[in-house]
């Protein structure tokens, strides 16, 4: 059986013939579910030295966590006590039960705009947005000129975070947008 936990802000690992790995936070690079023919495992990537290297976690064998259900939960309880442990604090089993798991996803909702001879700014919150310049003169987005069939993708990632606002102006004759974000 494997224990893990955070010991000073860093990654405790003990294993059951007693030999126990302690890895400080700052080296962990990505912390990744995996499911795969052999099983389900939390791969930890590590920076080192200029190289990458990993650490496979048989997530059945870990023992000590009762609050880590699934295999998700358990790299989410690791990626809390990082960013914690970076903010300065130690993770409680009160910071993990705020990590919300969706396992069967949330329903967005689309909006489409098509402006042109306007300004106006896409309100914060937004999950994702879209812009595409569709007109025959350039249009402006948070700041950036956008010329006719360019397009700027932005996702907030995952976990519910969500983007700030994003202005667009199609004042110059002959700009036009299509606008697309999920809310």
């Amino acid at each position: 059986m494997i224990e893990i936990s955070n010991l000073n802000n860093q990654l405790v690992i003990s294993l059951a013939n007693n030999l126990v790995d302690v890895y400080a936070f700052e080296d962990i690079k990505s912390i990744t579910p995996y499911t795969g023919p052999s099983g389900e495992f939390v791969i930890i990537n590590f920076i080192n030295e200029n190289r990458n290297s990993s650490l496979r976690l048989p997530y059945a064998e870990i023992s000590n966590q009762p609050s880590w259900t699934t295999l998700i939960r358990a790299v989410e309880g690791i990626s809390v006590w990082m960013d914690t442990s970076i903010g300065g604090g130690l993770a409680t089993e009160a910071t993990l039960q705020q990590v919300e798991i969706n396992t069967s996803g949330a329903s967005r909702t689309p909006t489409f705009l098509r402006p042109t001879g306007v300004s106006g700014t896409i309100p914060a919150g937004r999950y994702s947005m879209s812009f595409a310049s569709v007109g025959t003169a350039n249009a402006t987005v948070g700041g950036i000129i956008l010329k006719p069939g360019e397009t700027l993708n932005f996702d907030a990632g995952a976990l519910n975070n969500t983007l700030g606002a994003v202005s667009y102006s199609t004042t110059t004759a002959g700009a036009e947008l299509i606008i697309i974000t999920l809310t």
